[in-house]
């Protein structure tokens, strides 16, 4: 420890000032008269160098001239000014200092000077810099969406209800609308995370351009977007809104490949349709679910009947769940016939739902439960069961048949578990996997868990199973699909079959179609034979087999023998064409 000794208070002030404040003087003009030791230290200047200079060789840039003007205004009139100021070094450094300038006042009442106290804070300036950028990256990743920069669904519903809240108080109207993209899973699925990580942020990228004051656009996640809209006319909205799908349809180009891209959009309008952000997001994805079941690439304002729909999927749900648990789900056999053949009949397993109050219903009047997987993947599962312990039935009775076919849904393929239960069933029964059929549709190979679909359909048919295409003719199937996957049988759709007697254009397709699997070495059946004169037409053309309610209608398992007695009278009378009329009627 030392002891400073001090010849008056004066001096004593100037050592405490010395040693923790920055001091400096300088006349009206702003010339440096002087400086002490931590001046120079924190500037990097020596006395000599600021002594005689000006004040402004400091000068960072950083203020502009208003910000001078004030402090000169003020010290010009006698009073303090007390402020932070940013200082830049010798070396150009910049360093922030809390200043207190207070002007030395003449005898003869005149500013003719100024004293200068600075402390440091450039430490502090830093921190608060640092917190306020945490701050602001904070906000970025809480409401900004990190792959394609647009806001995300936090901040999507937040906008929403400030909306609601404006347009509420100013008896205003705009409009919510959600999109996502129609081709994303199979984008995705063709060229993994990165092509579509691409596609989303080539979709917000055109998305942009079409912002304005008026429009607010977020990716709320996977492919779903949002966006609103601050018009009150309708038509307006609705020409937006196409002109953001126009701007999703033009082609993408992925990894050299160029793709066609398409959206499917629901939107809503407040407050016709709601008030607040729960109800308006609600009405505005039932608008896009009606508008991916209308067949997606299109635009769907909402309408009450939506939400009376909705219910009334919710219902037929729980009452589907509750019918699998009571048995009420019951499987018929329609017969598929070889006339001119010696080959046995087979079988298409049919879904029926005997219902406590309607009766036997068709899946067409339940056909809604098959858009939610969960719930189909269960009737799968319920399937495989029923119909492996029918066809033991079958078996044990000695009816004869090929191959039991059942229809199948991209649900069945999502994991690996209905694979293995039908294979788990194969053996615990003892019936081999070749005496199934499986019927696929042409958009489970463009739907979701393609890849899925892809291997399970392989799966099976290194095992035996035989692999159907239903309805070919109506989707999205190509020749490539016919070369590339396991199919050995196509199903030319009901459709086709009824307008071979009147038109030329159907059989013309019919005839086609025969000709194209026989070329690619598979078997053709049709479906929806309805007359003697559809069925002589068909084996005329060479089509393989037969199905149709000319021969039978499904039967359930308990009257199956009786059924194929009858249905071989029809056959035997088609094979000598001695053909009868519809002896399964309708």
């Amino acid at each position: 420890m030392f002891h400073l000794e001090f010849k008056g208070d004066d001096e004593f002030i100037r050592f405490a000032l010395d040693s923790a404040a920055i001091v400096a003087m300088t006349d009206v003009q702003g010339t440096i008269t002087f400086v002490n030791q931590k001046f120079c230290e924190i500037s990097g200047y020596d006395r000599d160098e600021l002594v005689g200079a000006n004040h402004r060789i400091l000068r960072s840039g950083i203020h502009k001239r208003p910000f001078f003007r004030r402090m000169y205004r003020k010290i010009a009139n006698g009073d303090v000014w007390h402020g932070e100021i940013c200082n830049r070094k010798k070396d150009g450094t910049l360093y922030w200092v809390d200043t207190t300038i207070v002007p030395h006042v003449s005898a003869t009442g005149k500013v003719d000077g100024y004293v200068a106290i600075r402390f440091d804070i450039t430490h502090r300036i830093q921190l608060e810099d640092a917190l306020r950028t945490s701050r602001e990256s904070l906000k970025t990743l809480v409401n900004v969406d990190s792959l394609t920069n647009l806001p995300n669904r936090r901040y999507f519903r937040q906008h929403v209800k400030k909306l609601a809240w404006r347009n509420e108080q100013s008896g205003g109207r705009f409009h919510v609308a959600l999109f996502d993209i129609d081709s994303f899973k199979e984008i995705n699925d063709s060229f993994g995370h990165t092509g579509g990580d691409f596609l989303l942020r080539t979709v917000a990228s055109r998305l942009r351009s079409l912002i304005d004051d008026r429009v607010f656009i977020t990716r709320l996640g996977g492919d779903e977007f949002g966006i609103t809209l601050d018009a009150s006319d309708d038509h307006e909205a609705f020409v937006f809104y196409e002109k953001v799908l126009e701007s999703i349809r033009v082609p993408i180009r992925i990894d050299s490949a160029q793709r066609y891209c398409s959206a499917s959009m629901g939107y809503t309008v407040f407050p016709q349709h709601g008030t607040d952000t729960a109800s308006l997001l609600k009405a505005a994805d039932l608008a896009l679910y009606r508008a991916k079941t209308l067949g997606r690439n299109r635009c769907e304002r909402f309408r009450p009947e939506f939400q009376t729909a909705a219910d009334r999927r919710s219902q037929l749900l729980l009452e589907i769940a509750a019918a699998v648990k009571r048995e009420e789900i019951r499987f018929f056999y329609q017969p598929i016939l070889y006339p001119r053949s010696a080959r046995a009949p087979s079988f298409e397993a049919l879904m029926r739902w005997k219902h406590p109050r309607r009766g036997l219903i068709g899946p067409t009047d339940f056909q809604a439960v098959f858009a939610e997987p969960a719930t189909c993947a269960a009737l799968g599962m319920y399937m495989l069961d029923h119909v492996f312990s029918d066809m033991k039935i079958m078996i044990d009775r000695g009816i004869s048949f090929g191959r039991v076919a059942i229809n199948l849904t991209n649900a069945d393929f999502r994991s690996d578990i209905f694979v293995e239960r039908f294979f788990s069933r194969c053996v615990s029964t003892g019936i081999s996997p070749e005496r199934f059929c499986v019927e696929v549709t042409e958009g489970m190979f463009l739907g979701r868990y393609q890849k899925q679909v892809d291997q399970g359909l392989r799966q099976l048919h290194t095992a035996g199973v035989e692999v159907a295409l239903d309805d070919f003719g109506t989707g999205y199937a190509s020749l490539t699909h016919l070369q590339e996957l396991p199919i050995n049988r196509l199903k030319i759709d009901r459709r086709f079959v009824a307008g071979i007697l009147t038109s030329h254009k159907d059989r013309v397709i019919v005839q086609g179609v025969i000709d194209i699997a026989h070329g690619l070495g598979k078997v053709v059946t049709a479906e929806g034979v309805e007359t003697a004169a559809q069925a002589k037409m068909l084996l005329d053309m060479r089509c393989d087999s037969l199905q149709g309610w000319y021969f039978s209608k499904a039967s359930d398992v308990e009257h199956l023998s009786s059924t194929m007695q009858t249905v071989g009278e029809v056959s035997r009378a088609l094979e000598t064409e001695e053909c009868v009329e519809t002896p399964g009627g309708r």
